[in-house]
């Protein structure tokens, strides 16, 4: 189910985006406040609930197989491109005794639970006595897909 082209919220995703650089380049109140991300997953709840109660309205139903599949042929390309090339990456200028962390946090973000994996390893995304991972930043994509899982779920539960 397809919403309308909403200029607006291309431009909190400009913004959003923005606001994790800031975060990134140590900008004061800024730092470690992930903002930005949480912008984005704003964004990201407005429309997918939107396009959940659009379909339940419109159909009196919702296909959640037909939900899930359009998440991941939305989303998945873009993830194995993402695991391939960080892959490539840290074989070439990652040290070997590192590979085994990495490629545990890589199979983390395949399968979406990136998020649990980094609080399970006592790995924050800020703070610098972490030891670099390469697939840190996968954390919010967890996040995301397991919203993605659970809040159709519970739209159903609402609506029934």
């Amino acid at each position: 189910m397809q919403l309308r082209y909403q200029p607006a919220i291309q431009g909190l995703r400009a913004i959003a985006v923005l606001l994790v650089l800031a975060a990134h380049a140590g900008v004061p109140n800024l730092y470690g406040g992930l903002i930005g991300v949480d912008v984005f997953f704003v964004i990201s709840g407005y429309l997918i609930t939107g396009q959940l109660v659009t379909e339940i309205n419109n159909r009196g139903k919702l296909d959640l197989l037909q939900f899930y599949a359009r998440r991941l042929k939305r989303l998945l390309p873009a993830l194995l491109l993402m695991l391939c090339g960080t892959a490539f990456a840290i074989a070439a200028f990652i040290p070997l005794p590192e590979h085994p962390a990495q490629a545990s946090a890589a199979a983390s973000a395949a399968l979406w639970i990136s998020n649990i994996h980094f609080i399970l390893t006592e790995q924050s995304y800020f703070e610098s006595t972490t030891l670099a991972n390469a697939f840190l930043h996968t954390w919010s994509l967890g996040v995301e897909e397991q919203f993605y899982l659970l809040w159709p779920l519970l739209i159903l539960l609402i609506y029934k």
